[in-house]
C-alpha cells in the first residue's frame, strides 16, 4: 500500500514539473523574431472586467480572457461584452480550487463543462491525466511565459518595469482579471509596450508553438536568469523588442589587458539569447551594432569604466566590431567554454564549430567604443527583423 502511494505521488510530482514547471508541449509563447505578443487575462469576469476592456479598448488593443465557468454564468453580460469589443475568449476551467483536480473525475469535470480550443490549468498546475483529458476534449494547453506577478502586494510601478524588462517578442503574458493593481500596472505599462514596437494581439493571432524540449527547457530556466539579474544588478540597455544587450559593473576580472591597471571598473556584456535565437546572422550583425551604440551611450555616462568585456566562443566573431581578444588562463578558459556551448545548444539548438571551440576573452576598452560607436538616440525602435527596412535573409 505504501508503496502504491508513493508512486502515485512520484507521478504526480513528475507530471508536475514536466508539464507546468517545463512547459514541455503546452502553448507558451510565438515566434521570437515577430513583435507580435499576448496580453492573456485569467479569472474573469470580475467587477474590473468593465474598466479593463476601457483600457484595451483605448489603446486599441486585442486580449485574450481565460474565463472560468462560474464567474462566466454569474456575468454573461460581460462575457458577450468582451465577444463583442473583439477579444478572444478560452476556458480557464469551471472554478479556481486547484487541490479538487488531484481527483481525476472532478479534473474531467472541471475541464469539460465549458467551451473553448485553449485551457488554462488554474496556477498551471497538471496532474498525470491534465495533457490526457485535454486531448481528448480537443483542447490545447495554453501556458506563458510572462508572469506579470500582479497578484503580489507589489507597487504598480515595480511590477510594470519588470514586465517591460522581461518582455520578448511572441510572449504569452500573464495577467489578471480582477486586481485593481492589474488596471494600473497596465495604464503604466501598456503606452510604453507599444511606443517600443510591441504589438499585442490575441493568442490566436500570435499562432503560439508547443514547446518543444529545449524550449521548455528555456521557460524552465527564466527564473533563474531574473534571480541572477536581481543579485548582479544586471541592467538592460533599451527595452525594444531587439535590444540585445545587458550589461553588469563588476571590477574586471582579468586576465590583464595592456593599459588597463587591475581591479579597473568594467561593464560585463551579458548577450539577450532569447531575442537573438531565431535571428538570421545578417539580422544579428546589424543588431549587436545597434545594440553597442547603447553599450557606449551606457559608459559615456559613467566615467570609472574603463573597459567592457565578455568571455565567449563569439569573442572571434566580436572583432567584427574592433573587438580584441585574449587567451584565457586554462581553468577560466574550460568554464567559459562549456557555460558557450551550453547557451549555444539552449538557444539555438547547435553545437561549437571545432575551429572556434574555445572560449576567449573580448573586449574593448572605453577609448575605442566611444570612438568606434559614437553614442546616440534612435528616433524610432528598429525595424523588426523580416519586416520594412531588415536586411534581407
Amino acid at each position: 500500500m505504501e508503496l502504491a502511494l508513493g508512486l502515485i505521488l512520484l507521478l504526480y510530482l513528475l507530471a508536475d514539473l514536466l508539464f507546468r514547471f517545463l512547459g514541455l508541449g503546452a502553448y507558451a509563447h510565438g515566434s521570437r523574431r515577430d513583435v507580435r505578443v499576448a496580453l492573456t487575462f485569467d479569472d474573469g469576469p470580475s467587477e474590473s472586467t468593465a474598466e479593463l476592456l476601457a483600457l484595451l479598448r483605448r489603446h486599441g488593443v486585442k486580449a485574450t480572457f481565460f474565463l472560468t465557468g462560474e464567474r462566466a454564468r454569474a456575468r454573461p453580460h460581460l462575457v458577450e461584452a468582451i465577444r463583442r469589443e473583439g477579444h478572444q475568449l478560452e476556458d480557464h476551467g469551471e472554478g479556481h480550487r486547484a487541490w479538487t483536480l488531484f481527483l481525476p473525475w472532478r479534473e474531467w469535470a472541471h475541464m469539460a463543462k465549458n467551451p473553448g480550443r485553449y485551457y488554462r490549468p488554474p496556477h498551471g498546475l497538471h496532474t498525470p491525466f491534465t495533457r490526457v483529458f485535454a486531448r481528448l476534449l480537443g483542447k490545447r494547453i495554453a501556458l506563458w511565459d510572462l508572469e506579470s506577478k500582479d497578484w503580489l502586494d507589489q507597487p504598480p510601478e515595480a511590477l510594470a518595469e519588470r514586465l517591460l524588462y522581461y518582455l520578448r517578442p511572441g510572449s504569452v503574458v500573464l495577467l489578471h482579471d480582477g486586481p485593481e493593481r492589474t488596471l494600473r500596472l497596465l495604464e503604466l505599462a501598456l503606452p510604453r509596450i507599444l511606443a517600443l514596437g510591441y504589438q499585442p494581439v490575441t493568442l490566436d493571432e500570435l499562432a503560439p508553438r508547443p514547446l518543444t524540449p529545449r524550449l521548455a527547457l528555456i521557460r524552465a530556466l527564466q527564473g533563474f536568469e531574473e534571480r541572477y539579474n536581481q543579485k548582479h544588478r544586471v541592467e538592460r540597455l533599451g527595452y525594444g523588442p531587439f535590444d540585445l544587450f545587458r550589461v553588469e559593473k563588476k571590477p574586471f576580472p582579468g586576465p590583464k589587458v595592456p593599459g588597463i591597471p587591475e581591479g579597473a571598473w568594467a561593464l560585463e556584456l551579458h548577450l539577450e539569447s532569447q531575442r537573438a535565437m531565431e535571428l538570421t546572422p545578417l539580422e544579428a550583425i546589424r543588431l549587436v551594432r545597434e545594440g553597442l551604440r547603447k553599450v557606449a551611450a551606457r559608459v559615456a555616462e559613467d566615467p570609472e569604466v574603463a573597459l567592457v568585456y565578455g568571455y565567449s566562443y563569439l569573442a572571434q566573431g566580436a572583432r567584427l566590431y574592433g573587438f580584441h581578444t585574449l587567451p584565457l588562463p586554462p581553468w577560466p578558459r574550460l568554464v567559459a567554454t562549456l557555460s558557450s556551448a551550453w547557451f549555444l545548444w539552449l538557444y539555438r539548438g547547435e553545437l561549437p564549430k571545432r575551429e572556434r571551440f574555445w572560449a576567449e576573452l573580448g573586449y574593448l576598452t572605453r577609448e575605442e567604443l566611444l570612438r568606434r560607436f559614437p553614442p546616440s538616440t534612435p528616433a524610432s525602435p528598429p525595424p523588426a527583423p523580416g519586416g520594412p527596412g531588415s536586411p534581407r535573409p
